[in-house]
């Protein structure tokens, strides 16, 4: 008897996010799944026109498409790849409790607390033609003319990337920084003893005991990387001439610029899809980690 009011206490409290993810999640996913299979403008619900796979045949003989699927694999694989670099070194240099260190982590962490719709903004002012940047380097004699760091079809992407990889690198820091403090210091300093160096201590002992960490790390900024959305669309909104197209802004565009919800329905399965397999190899990369 005890233990069946132990598991209805347990069923009421956790009514409340079973329904949430009922009604915001599961409910929304199956519509969406729906109507990847149908044309409608996303009005009336009685406007539904189902057209099988037609969405689908479209997406795939779509050249933005790709485009923006290629512009999104870029951005993920480059701020992956940096965000770990810096934040495994950032970690390292505020572990050595140094002078300095806490005022480093707080100033490195910071930017992870903004919106990126305000540092979509901050950056946009910082990289106009008149902003902060091309006069400084104007003053230093290093352009003469501005650059269109958001203007420019080679670099507007990039420099999306450079922003983003501003604001998050805290975020793998902290996430490397707590896996060091898992790693017993006086295996750390039995290794100094016996004559290893940094390089060893790094590459033989530290590396090794954070790969769960690492795994981690780099599978949620590649999951991130690729729903990204709020500062593409703030500091390009995937322009110019969709250079700095990416899935979710053309999925935006597709659903509310033109209307089209059915199609836009297909882009969002591609990214729901791309999660879930990577979810799958995070899963099974951690759990053979651990």
């Amino acid at each position: 008897m005890l233990l069946r009011k132990l598991q209805r206490i347990g069923f009421v409290f956790s009514l409340p996010s079973i329904l949430f993810f009922v009604f915001f999640i599961s409910i929304p996913v199956i519509f969406t799944i729906v109507l990847t299979f149908a044309e409608w403008k996303g009005f009336q619900l009685s406007d539904i026109k189902f057209i099988g796979f037609n969405n689908y045949i479209s997406l795939f003989k779509d050249k933005i498409f790709y485009k923006s699927l290629l512009n999104t694999t870029i951005f993920v694989v480059l701020t992956t790849v940096t965000l770990n670099l810096l934040g495994f070194l950032g970690a390292l240099i505020i572990d050595t409790k140094i002078p300095g260190t806490k005022f480093l982590k707080n100033a490195v962490f910071l930017p992870v607390l903004l919106s990126p719709i305000i540092i979509g903004i901050m950056w946009s002012r910082m990289l106009d033609a008149f902003g902060i940047i091309n006069k400084l380097l104007q003053s230093a004699h290093i352009i003469k003319l501005p650059i269109l760091f958001l203007g420019s079809e080679k670099i507007a992407l990039y420099t999306i990337i450079i922003a983003t990889i501003w604001q998050f690198t805290g975020y793998d820091m902290l996430i490397y920084y707590a896996g060091l403090q898992g790693i017993p210091k006086d295996i750390l300093e039995a290794a100094r003893i016996d004559g290893a160096n940094e390089a060893k201590v790094i590459t033989k002992i530290i590396i090794p005991s954070l790969s769960p960490v690492i795994t981690i790390a780099m599978l949620l900024n590649i999951i991130g990387g690729y729903k990204v959305f709020d500062i593409v669309y703030v500091m390009t909104a995937g322009g110019p001439n969709r250079a700095s197209e990416v899935l979710a802004t053309y999925l935006f565009q597709q659903a509310f610029r033109f209307n089209n919800m059915g199609y836009a329905s297909v882009i969002a399965v591609i990214i729901i899809i791309l999660s879930l397999i990577i979810s799958v190899v995070r899963f099974r990369l951690t759990k053979q980690s651990i």
